[in-house]
């Protein structure tokens, strides 16, 4: 007879209340898969469905971290790569995934779903992205912790409970991205070409420019800047200049009447046309979404 696996899962019912928190837990839990053993065990809403042939798709967020074992993981139209022991991978709404445990080894899982408002701006660049969904972040006690005080307070439900998740689901989102981070490895010559990249993207963000030129004015190819670039913040040069330029949009759009012709010109975008489909690709909003949002 097979091991039965050890399991706790909860899903949990969206109130008004918790929609104005601005983060709310849908669900969570933990599984214990021993080896051989189906996957994933016990019963669960037709949603959350999930076998490796086809995989899966939410409309929620979720953060899966894996504390024993090993296994395989893909989202999208990424090749599937290996999960060990400290990894946490992200599942994000809308895109198809597909994860199990090796059947040697089995594994142990922790997951928090979520969703909201809150969680929409927390779950973008440059803290975390659909294409970089995974993060080989190590054994850490205090996670570990917080995904089981998040299971506990869903089992006992104590008083404010849906609240005091949703904010321990924020704390494990900024511990993983702190955890991703990690010390910085980069040289001081090479920290100070990337503070002086960025200023001066800061400081031009409105205006057309030629990384080509900047790398050179810095003393350095273009290949080396985007490389180190993107080992310090994440992202290579031209995307943390659209991040920038999407954010200062954002902030034109909730605190001023300015045209959104305006808008697209003065935050270095070529076009309407072209802002309004990369901020609504960025976003998930219209700039007039956006701006009747913030009325």
């Amino acid at each position: 007879m097979p091991i039965l696996p050890k399991a706790y899962s909860r899903y949990l019912p969206t109130s008004q209340a918790s929609l104005d928190w601005g983060l709310h837990v849908t669900d969570g839990g933990y599984t214990d898969i021993a080896p051989g053993s189906a996957y994933p065990p016990g019963e669960h809403p037709a949603q959350y469905g999930l076998d490796w042939e086809n995989g899966r798709v939410l409309q929620e967020y979720q953060i899966v971290y894996i504390t024993h074992g090993k296994g395989m993981f893909r989202a999208g139209e990424s090749p599937a790569c290996p999960v060990n022991a400290g990894s946490v991978f992200l599942l994000f709404p809308g895109i198809r995934h597909y994860y199990r445990p090796d059947p040697e080894t089995g594994w142990h899982e922790f997951w928090v779903g979520f969703n909201g408002d809150y969680a929409h701006s927390l779950m973008r660049a440059p803290f975390f992205t659909p294409e970089t969904p995974l993060f080989n972040i190590g054994l850490h006690q205090p996670l570990v912790e917080l995904f089981m005080d998040v299971c506990d307070m869903m089992q006992n439900e104590p008083f404010g409970y849906r609240h005091i998740i949703a904010a321990k689901t924020t704390e494990i989102l900024a511990r993983v991205h702190a955890r991703s981070q990690g010390k910085s490895s980069l040289s001081p010559t090479s920290e100070k070409l990337v503070r002086e990249a960025c200023c001066h993207i800061l400081e031009h963000a409105g205006e057309s420019l030629d990384f080509e030129i900047l790398a050179r004015n810095l003393g350095t190819s273009y290949s080396s800047l985007r490389r180190i670039f993107k080992q310090h913040t994440g992202l290579a040069p031209n995307q943390y200049l659209l991040q920038l330029r999407i954010r200062n949009a954002e902030t034109l759009l909730g605190t001023t009447n300015m045209p959104v012709q305006d808008i697209a010109e003065k935050t270095g975008f070529s076009s309407n046309y072209y802002f309004s489909r990369l901020f609504k690709e960025k976003t998930g909003r219209s700039p007039s979404d956006c701006r009747n949002q913030a009325q």
